[in-house]
């Protein structure tokens, strides 16, 4: 079994966010044994009013079905304090997409998140991180989406929109019923419905 990996922003951080740092790898490490490398992290940060959002982890765990956590920094790179709300408890959210531009799931149609504003209060310099949880495939995937690759995003509301990518994630689930011919990574997998029982009759 391999051990655990983690995708990593390969940047200076204070010593008390090298503190955070292992300590969401440790989290992570009691739900699944093992995580896979993702390629595809943008990099890329986003100043919004001068706070800067980035992705700084991506896992996955390598269950199956897998599961996907990311982790974003919130952090405030001016000279005067900073807060920024966000309208429930869910800061992070998860988007998955196909190949085009509008998401097949959105984790923020699904529900579950506590109502109560949250505020985030950041001194000049200062930094948070916020987590998705442990998202499952099988809950991305459903009974309509197909096993395969899709682009994960994440995404918070401080207001307004602003949306992370993530990286490339192969999705799957188990598929008693498969096309003909198709691996059960392929978008051409489907279910199909079962053939009808024959039931024997008395001559």
């Amino acid at each position: 079994m391999d051990m655990n990996r983690e995708v990593r922003v390969s940047r200076w951080v204070r010593p008390s966010r090298w503190l955070t740092a292992f300590g969401t790898l440790l989290a992570i490490s009691t739900f699944a044994a093992c995580q896979e490398s993702v390629s595809g992290l943008d990099l890329r940060d986003h100043l919004i009013d001068g706070i800067t959002y980035r992705v700084t982890s991506f896992a996955i765990a390598k269950s199956f079905p897998a599961q996907l956590r990311i982790t974003v920094e919130i952090e405030n790179g001016s000279t005067t304090s900073q807060s920024v709300t966000f309208p429930d408890g869910c800061v992070v959210l998860i988007r998955a997409y196909d190949g085009g531009t509008k998401p097949v799931w959105d984790m923020g149609l699904t529900g579950g998140c506590t109502q109560a504003l949250v505020q985030v209060f950041l001194a000049p310099g200062e930094s948070e991180e916020f987590h998705t949880g442990l998202v499952s495939a099988a809950t991305i995937l459903g009974d309509s989406l197909p096993n395969g690759e899709y682009r994960i995003t994440a995404y918070l509301r401080p207001g307004q929109m602003v949306e992370l990518d993530a990286g490339m994630a192969d999705l799957a689930v188990p598929r008693k019923y498969l096309v003909a011919g198709a691996s059960p990574f392929s978008r051409r997998a489907r279910h199909l419905v079962p053939p009808a029982s024959k039931t024997a009759t008395s001559p």
